[in-house]
C-alpha cells in the first residue's frame, strides 16, 4: 500500500513537473497583434525570451508581398532557441494583403518602403508610389509603433533579389557581420527615401536596422542554416569592422 502511494506522489509531482515546464515553454512564446491592414488582416508579431531582456532583436520576413523568401527563415526562427539576455520579436509579414495578392505593394497601391517618415517625398510612380503622406498606411504605423515600443538593438528586413546585404546604417559593422555568416556580399546602396532603416537607424541612434536582399527563388536548406547562424550572430551582438564604413568582407567564418 505504501509502496502504490508513493508511485500514485511520483506520478502526481512528474506530471506538475511537465505541465510546469509545457506552461514555462508557452510563456516563452506570445503571439501579439500590432496592427492590422488595409483590408482588415491581422499583422502578427511572435515573441520569444523574457520581456525583461535588455537586448531586443527584430525580424521580419516579408514586407514587399511578391518578396517573400524570408518567410522561410522566419518560420525556421521561431523554432530555433534564443540566447540568455536576449527577446526575439519575429513579424513573418508586414504586408499581409500584398502577401495574399502577390504584389509588392500594399491594398491601397502603396509600396510601404516608400511610405516611412525619414526624407520622404512623393513618389508617382506606380511600383514605389510612396502614399498621400509620410507613414499614410497602417502597416507603415504598426511597425513604427513596434519600432518604438521595443527598440531593438538590431532589426533585420527580408527583401529579394539582389543577393546581398545592405549596411544601410547604424552600426555597419553588425550588418556586415551578418554579411559574412551568411556568406553575402556587404555593400552600402544608394540612399532611398521612406525606407524602413532610414528611419529607424535616424530615429533611434545606438541601434542598427539593415536589409538582407536574398536571391530570387526559394532558400534552400544550406543558405536557410547559414542565415539562422547569422540572425545568432546578430543576437548575441556580433559585429566586423568599422561601424561606419562601407568596406565588404565578404568571406564566412
Amino acid at each position: 500500500m505504501v509502496a502504490v502511494r508513493r508511485s500514485t506522489l511520483l506520478l502526481i509531482v512528474l506530471s506538475a513537473l511537465v505541465w510546469c515546464l509545457g506552461s514555462a515553454s508557452a510563456a516563452a512564446a506570445m503571439r501579439v497583434v500590432i496592427g492590422t491592414s488595409v483590408q482588415g488582416r491581422p499583422i502578427v508579431a511572435w515573441t520569444f525570451g523574457s520581456a525583461h531582456a535588455k537586448r531586443k532583436i527584430l525580424v521580419v520576413g516579408c514586407i514587399h508581398g511578391n518578396e517573400c523568401a524570408g518567410l522561410a527563415i522566419t518560420s525556421a526562427l521561431r523554432r530555433a532557441p534564443v540566447p540568455n539576455g536576449v527577446q526575439l520579436w519575429i513579424v513573418p509579414e508586414m504586408n499581409p494583403d500584398g502577401t495574399a495578392a502577390g504584389t509588392r505593394q500594399n491594398a491601397h497601391g502603396v509600396d510601404l518602403n516608400r511610405n516611412f517618415p525619414y526624407r520622404w517625398q512623393r513618389i508617382s510612380d506606380p511600383v514605389y508610389r510612396s502614399g498621400s503622406r509620410a507613414a499614410s498606411e497602417p502597416e507603415t504605423r504598426a511597425a513604427m509603433r513596434l519600432v518604438a515600443r521595443i527598440r531593438p538593438a538590431g532589426t533585420i528586413t527580408y527583401h529579394q533579389h539582389m543577393d546581398l546585404v545592405d549596411m544601410a546604417g547604424g552600426d555597419r559593422g553588425v550588418a556586415r557581420r551578418y554579411a559574412q555568416l551568411a556568406g553575402l556580399r556587404a555593400t552600402c546602396l544608394t540612399f532611398l527615401a521612406g525606407v524602413e532603416t532610414g528611419w529607424s537607424n535616424s530615429s533611434f541612434p545606438g541601434t542598427t536596422s539593415f536589409v538582407v536582399e536574398l536571391p530570387a527563388g526559394a532558400v534552400g536548406p544550406r543558405a536557410l542554416a547559414r542565415h539562422l547562424r547569422a540572425i545568432g550572430g546578430v543576437e548575441l551582438g556580433q559585429r566586423s569592422g568599422s561601424a561606419t564604413r562601407c568596406d565588404s568582407i565578404t568571406q564566412a567564418s
